[in-house]
């Protein structure tokens, strides 16, 4: 059985990625997620539940609470003469969940990197440096550099070939309902 602190470890970022399109801002995004949280714990038999069903219930506790939160900014927007029309198409609504999907797992997989690949990518690709930066700050040469990110991209290309293989097939059978 899990942890409330895994569960929260496990699906938060995924769950700011879905909230974001909804309110367009980081901070509500989190702060949504946080309150979605605060709903499941205040359910204690949600941690006696099956995986899938707590992360299923966190989605559309997060997806009810945004939507929640667009509702009140279209009223406030109505009282001050300035009605907009936001609301999500289907499409835009998977879309979104596929995403954050996607990032979730691409996180949890850089996470499960040895440390030092870890390391070397998250300084590469989340903080943009070039390799002698990341070589100087690890006191390693550009040649490592150059390996752990090649270990790096090979151990992910390896643990995330299928992932990515069967969120595009769910894509176009989505993409072709949707259509239709």
């Amino acid at each position: 059985m899990a942890t409330f602190d895994d569960i929260f470890k496990s699906y938060f970022v995924q769950l700011c990625t879905f909230a974001y399109p909804f309110v367009k801002s980081e901070e509500i995004a989190k702060d949504i997620v946080h309150d979605a949280y605060m709903v499941f714990i205040d359910n204690p038999l949600l941690l006696e539940k099956d995986p899938l069903v707590q992360k299923s219930y966190l989605y559309t506790t997060v997806k009810n609470l945004s939507m929640n939160h667009q509702r009140k900014n279209r009223l406030e927007e109505k009282y001050t003469n300035s009605l907009g029309n936001y609301d999500l198409a289907d499409v835009d609504l998977m879309k979104g969940l596929i995403e954050s999907e996607v990032i979730g797992t691409l996180h949890r997989e850089l996470d499960a990197l040895p440390e030092r690949c870890q390391h070397v990518c998250r300084l590469i690709y989340m903080e943009g440096k070039k390799y002698e930066e990341v070589a100087s700050e690890m006191q390693i040469s550009v040649n490592t550099v150059k390996s752990q990110r090649i270990l790096a991209l090979r151990i992910l290309r390896k643990k995330l070939t299928s992932f990515f293989f069967f969120t595009s097939i769910i894509t176009l059978i989505l993409s072709y309902l949707l259509i239709f």
